[in-house]
């Protein structure tokens, strides 16, 4: 269905673009500060689908996945924004795609690296200081494990065993 959007909502959805961009590059920075400006101290984080906790924003900046301690290795990609406005046009309900490579260490020292899919379900109101996610829900699609580090394309095609 073709809809014409108002310069107003053309502004909105910039703006909404934009939050997640900051989020995703202060996330994978370990910037909580520029996070801070992404969600509000009573953000829910619902992370229970793929088996972690229900925490507010104030509690879970303060928790080991947010600020790296979990893992070292961490790499967002988050697009395909789906935004529907409430009516009043101070709320939308934006489900997104993310893929988020991801890792540790494991005992011997070497990267042990995921690859994460699904997406967010976030819930946004309009504020004195812009958009903002004031809750957010994690949807898992699938998980890859066991993939381990290789030093540039080189080592990417010597691994899959066509360079010698």
């Amino acid at each position: 269905m073709y809809q014409r959007f108002t310069p107003e909502e053309v502004a909105d959805r910039l703006e909404i673009y934009d939050l997640f961009a900051r989020y995703i590059h202060a996330a994978d920075s370990h910037d909580i500060d520029a996070m801070d400006e992404v969600f509000l101290e009573d953000t829910v984080f619902d992370w229970t689908d793929s088996g972690g906790d229900r925490d507010l924003w104030k509690d879970a900046k303060q928790g080991d996945f947010i600020t790296g301690k979990t893992f070292e290795f961490i790499f967002h990609m988050c697009g395909n924004l789906k935004i529907v406005f409430g009516p009043d046009g101070n709320t939308a309900v934006v489900d997104s795609k993310t893929i988020h490579p991801t890792g540790l260490r494991g005992r011997d020292g070497e990267p042990r690296l995921s690859q994460v899919h699904g997406g967010y379900t976030d819930q946004l109101r309009r504020t004195d200081h812009g958009w903002r996610i004031v809750e957010r829900r994690w949807n898992d699609a699938w998980v890859v494990g066991g993939l381990h580090e290789v030093n540039g394309i080189p080592a990417m095609l010597q691994e899959a065993g066509v360079l010698d």
